[in-house]
């Protein structure tokens, strides 16, 4: 009989499907991304387009990435460029552009984007007038900055993350959390655009949230995820000044990934050069059962969960109701 696993995947839609860092070198990025994630990546190659702008201008582009020799979702690598392009150059560096999307039919989609009302950064295509291969849409405070990506580009992609292999790829990372100004506009929002339907805004609690100095007994916040497979959309409404504040809104979060051992890794982590600005534990003296690293220069952050919490995950996708709320 199939497990719950199974089951899921079978009732819920796709989610995304990579999510793209800017980086200073892919070869450096790629060295951290193996110590801290144990994923290797592929050879960095470089993707030649013809890019058109919000103001309709077109110049030639082109992109050096590397894609995670993992499961879906992928990290993808990007180094940054020189030109001034709002998605890729240097001012972005260490940050999490976008959220990737596989996409049939792009001519249709941006025509779709457009009459929402999502503004367009930029689209990427082989040569002036074709197709786009890629769709990148403008930043806004609910975080739905897109990468679509049409099926060619997706096929090379792929290809470079080694898919005939995929039974023994490990895995990457299981969703990705971003803060948002009000948590019900966000649910609309992020379903319009990412097309997905999201769980109804439920109250969640850390029952000992320790933020440096800080200690919140308990901590409690707004949250809801996407009613997709993994990787989940995790919508945080902004609480507190402190990880989960005002200021983090719109940005891409955390990698969350499934930790069996919290306190091993978390040593490895602080080995490694990570803080922690935020760990979670049921009381004082309890060991830890999630935790959420500061960022490293790469602009590398982490979430770890307890494994135990992932049923509960796949149920709350899979109803749209948190169980026991």
């Amino acid at each position: 009989m199939p497990d719950m696993a199974d089951q899921v995947a079978e009732e819920l839609p796709p989610s995304f499907s990579h999510t793209a860092l800017i980086v200073e070198s892919i070869e450096k990025a790629a060295d951290r991304f193996r110590e801290v994630f144990g994923v290797s990546f592929g050879s960095a190659e470089e993707y030649a387009f013809s890019r058109t702008d919000a103001s309709g201008r077109t110049t030639h582009s082109t992109l050096r990435m590397s894609v995670s020799l993992t499961r879906e979702p992928y990290f993808v690598l990007v180094e940054a460029v020189d030109e001034q392009d709002r998605v890729f150059d240097r001012e972005q560096l260490g940050s999490l552009a976008y959220w990737g999307w596989w996409e049939e039919d792009p001519e249709d989609r941006l025509r779709k984007l457009r009459q929402e009302g999502v503004g367009i950064a930029a689209t990427y295509a082989t040569a002036p007038g074709c197709s786009p291969e890629m769709i990148i849409t403008e930043p806004d405070l609910y975080g739905t900055r897109i990468c679509y990506v049409a099926p060619a580009l997706k096929n090379r992609m792929t290809a470079q993350a080694g898919l005939a292999e995929e039974g023994s790829l490990p895995d990457s990372y299981y969703h990705v959390g971003m803060v948002v100004p009000d948590i019900d506009e966000a649910i609309q929002r992020c379903a319009t655009v990412f097309g997905v339907s999201f769980t109804a805004a439920a109250w969640t609690e850390s029952p000992h949230q320790q933020e440096g100095d800080v200690t919140h007994i308990p901590f409690r916040q707004r949250q809801a995820i996407s009613r997709t497979r993994e990787p989940y959309v995790e919508l945080i409404e902004a609480t507190g000044d402190g990880v989960f504040g005002p200021s983090r809104a719109g940005t891409l979060l955390y990698y969350a990934c499934w930790e069996r051992d919290m306190k091993a890794r978390l040593a490895r982590l602080r080995s490694q050069g990570f803080g922690m600005d935020a760990v979670i534990r049921m009381d004082a003296a309890s060991d830890p059962i999630a935790a959420i690293t500061s960022y490293d220069h790469h602009g590398i952050r982490l979430e770890l969960a307890d494994p135990a919490v992932k049923p509960v995950m796949e149920q709350w996708a899979r109803a749209g109701q948190l169980p026991g709320s």
